[in-house]
């Protein structure tokens, strides 16, 4: 006939009566309905997880990097899209693992890029060239250790690169960089510089090695490193020693026992005040103490010598 709104009619022979049975049409899907929500809700959950893990997170800007990151060190990987002029690399991140795109909630949009600089040197003109034309850097995966956040740039962060340019190859390019001859160490006059040796570990300990091979390049005399008479050479030698010694961790160390020690005898000279100071106090107290208590003592002698007398004259 029509639409019976949920009811089923029981019908029977003419001489029966007509049964009217009720059904709940919800009771068929429930148990259908309660399990689709269960299992949207966990690939809702999938799918938050996935999008904001480190092991999914893709960064595309300096400020996306956290923190931990760089204080644990941990290499990330990339692909190298640019080279600018200036030798920044413009790296497009690849996560440790590759969320699936149905789960990423990305736009089908070309991802961004990190702009990387290589720490602990200042590359020269000759160096940017060597890493666009000589390296080929463009479209090559390298490994970086972001080690901190630029000085001179918000949206750049300085990190330890190194490229992989074969299965048992791997070359890295700060160390290569200063090898050659085509970039220097900052100097000690520079005040980042000299702030980034005394605050980041990683970044000391680059500087370190880096020293080791401008030491090499300045005695090969390559890149920057050219001098016209040997006269130059013995010239340099003083300088890059001093700032060897300086930049050493040794040197740091005895630095740091210096400080300690003196912070130590600080807190001693004015700890041995502050005693002396409630020693003086407390001496003054007793003696006043020590006072009122011959007063007292004199003041029962009399009492106990003038009781004695009337005694005695009775």
């Amino acid at each position: 006939m029509g639409d019976t709104g949920g009811l089923e009619i029981a019908k029977g022979t003419p001489n029966d009566d007509q049964h009217v049975v009720l059904v709940d049409p919800i009771d068929r899907y429930s148990a259908l309905i309660v399990r689709g929500t269960i299992l949207g809700t966990g690939l809702v959950g999938l799918a938050l997880f996935f999008r904001h893990s480190r092991l999914f997170a893709r960064f595309e800007k300096a400020s996306h990097i956290p923190d931990e990151v760089m204080r644990k060190e941990l290499q990330l990987k990339g692909k190298v899209r640019e080279v600018l002029p200036s030798g920044v690399l413009k790296v497009e991140h690849q996560p440790i693992v590759n969320i699936p795109r149905v789960l990423s909630f990305r736009k089908s949009t070309e991802p961004g890029t990190l702009s990387v600089r290589l720490a602990g040197l200042d590359l020269s003109p000759a160096g940017a060239e060597f890493l666009t034309k000589d390296l080929r850097l463009q479209n090559k995966e390298v490994k970086f250790t972001v080690i901190k956040p630029s000085d001179d740039h918000s949206d750049t962060v300085d990190a330890d690169v190194t490229l992989r340019k074969s299965v048992f190859s791997r070359t890295n390019l700060n160390v290569e960089l200063i090898r050659k001859g085509y970039a220097k160490v900052p100097a000690l006059t520079q005040a980042d510089h000299m702030q980034a040796l005394q605050t980041v570990p990683a970044y000391s300990r680059l500087v370190s090695r880096l020293l080791l091979s401008e030491k090499v390049a300045e005695r090969r005399g390559v890149g920057v490193w050219q001098r016209d008479t040997w006269v130059e050479s013995i010239a340099a030698y003083p300088s890059q020693i001093s700032q060897m010694v300086k930049s050493s961790a040794l040197t740091r160390f005895v630095v740091l026992v210096g400080l300690v020690s003196k912070d130590v005898a600080v807190s001693g000279y004015r700890l041995s005040q502050q005693l002396y100071q409630t020693l003086v106090v407390f001496c003054g107290y007793l003696l006043h103490f020590y006072r009122a208590f011959g007063n007292a003592v004199d003041k029962m002698t009399a009492l106990y010598s003038s009781a004695k007398n009337k005694i005695a004259k009775r």
